[in-house]
């Protein structure tokens, strides 16, 4: 109360403080805020496993190549060679899995859609056109946590395989999924049973996974086969996952076998692609964007950080004489350093009340940045983070000067004013 008083007392040069540290306090609550938005974010689980998986990018041999077989010598179709090369990927004894897909395998960027209809609800997802085996190279997760089994054998038994986010949040009618059947908008007569739910999959690491919804409908061996030349094989992707602890030369040892074991009629592998690679890649203009965003972050935090010590340090420094006092007339010197830290922590509370309500305002009216909804935990995550920055800068403010302070002596302070 008397630390109240004091405050109040001297509101002329406190004012100025106090205004100070709530325009700070707002501006690095938003800086904070977008930190804590990005990072929950990139950290959620994205709903599959990259690991030990690599992407085989396919090509075809021209006329100019001599083991090149023209549209007579050739009794199969694009289709049927892909077939027998993943047939072929499967016997390697490095080898776990084996998948084809079409716009479907992760980080890719490249979409297909669907519109659908399941009970009222008109939704449209992303359709992934995949083999059962998709889920066991990439480690989709069954929403039952039963792994990926469950999501395989629904497609091997025809029916379709939805992300347990396919409902809107704001849905008010029967959520379940399992068992459901949906309706090809544009072809009624086109009708999905919905045999499998996975967890929840986000289209990247910097996307939330309750904007990703997708239906997974099996790419059966009758549609591959009927794949010719003029679809060209890098819209096939075949994807595979090795063993556990299969050498990392496994890309170079893959390549070897492509000329002679894994060449089928004009098609061979003309690259094999890391997964971790081909993450890094997809995202890396995500990555610059955080990484600048981080400097300039580091640089408005340092500036505050120095704004805030300079401020403390001349207070501090201004008060020698009535510090010198308090020390004359019995007040120990561990006392004295804990008013000034108590003193800077209450301007900074009556600060941050205010600031407070500036910083919820933001938040509801959707000025922050980031794709979390908005909501009252995360603005209390946000508002003590932002609480326990302040305070530390100010404790550094006022440390070093009060250090100096409370070690000098009361006559020779009073003889300098």
């Amino acid at each position: 109360m008397q630390l109240l008083k004091q405050i109040w007392n001297e509101r002329r040069s406190n004012g100025w403080l106090w205004s100070e540290l709530l325009i700070v306090f707002v501006v690095l609550w938003y800086v904070v805020d977008w930190t804590y938005v990005t990072a929950c974010t990139y950290y959620e689980p994205v709903g599959f496993d990259i690991t030990d998986t690599y992407y085989l990018e396919l090509s075809l041999k021209n006329d100019k190549s001599n083991s090149y077989l023209s549209k007579e010598q050739k009794s199969t179709s694009l289709g049927q060679d892909i077939i027998e090369l993943t047939n072929r990927l499967r016997r390697l004894p490095e080898v776990e899995a084996v998948s084809i897909s079409n716009n479907a395998r992760p980080y890719i960027g490249s979409n297909s859609g669907s519109m659908l209809r399941i009970d009222t609800l008109v939704s449209n997802p992303l359709r992934r056109s995949v083999t059962p085996d998709f889920f066991q190279v990439f480690r989709y997760q069954s929403a039952d946590g039963r792994g990926y089994q469950p999501l395989v054998q629904a497609l091997k038994n025809g029916n379709v395989v939805v992300g347990e986010n396919f409902w809107p949040k704001d849905y008010k009618g029967d959520r379940t999924l399992l068992g459901k059947e949906m309706v090809d908008v544009d072809d009624s007569t086109k009708v999905y049973k919905i045999g499998g739910v996975s967890k929840k999959v986000r289209y990247n690491d910097f996307w939330p996974n309750y904007s990703d919804r997708y239906v997974a409908i099996e790419l059966t061996e009758k549609i591959m086969v009927e794949l010719d030349d003029e679809l060209y094989p890098s819209s096939v992707e075949v994807c595979l996952r090795v063993k556990p602890g299969t050498s990392r030369d496994f890309a170079e040892h893959l390549m070897k076998l492509s000329a002679n074991q894994l060449s089928v009629g004009n098609l061979f592998i003309l690259k094999v692609h890391d997964y971790e690679d081909l993450r890094n890649d997809f995202q890396q203009g995500s990555y610059n964007q955080v990484q600048v965003r981080f400097w300039m972050m580091g640089f408005l935090l340092l500036n505050i950080l120095l704004g805030i010590v300079g401020t403390f340090w001349f207070r501090t420094q201004h008060r020698r004489a009535e510090s010198a006092l308090r020390i004359a007339v019995g007040s120990s010197r561990m006392q004295l350093w804990q008013r000034l830290n108590k003193e800077g922590l209450l301007l900074l509370t009556l600060a941050a009340l205010p600031a407070a309500a500036i910083c919820y305002n933001i938040g509801h009216l959707e000025l922050t940045e980031g794709y979390m909804e908005w909501g009252v935990v995360r603005f209390l995550i946000t508002f003590v983070i932002t609480y326990f920055l302040m305070s530390l800068m100010i404790l550094i403010g006022i440390w070093f000067p009060a250090r100096q302070v409370i070690r000098i002596q009361p006559a020779e302070a009073l003889r300098e004013e």
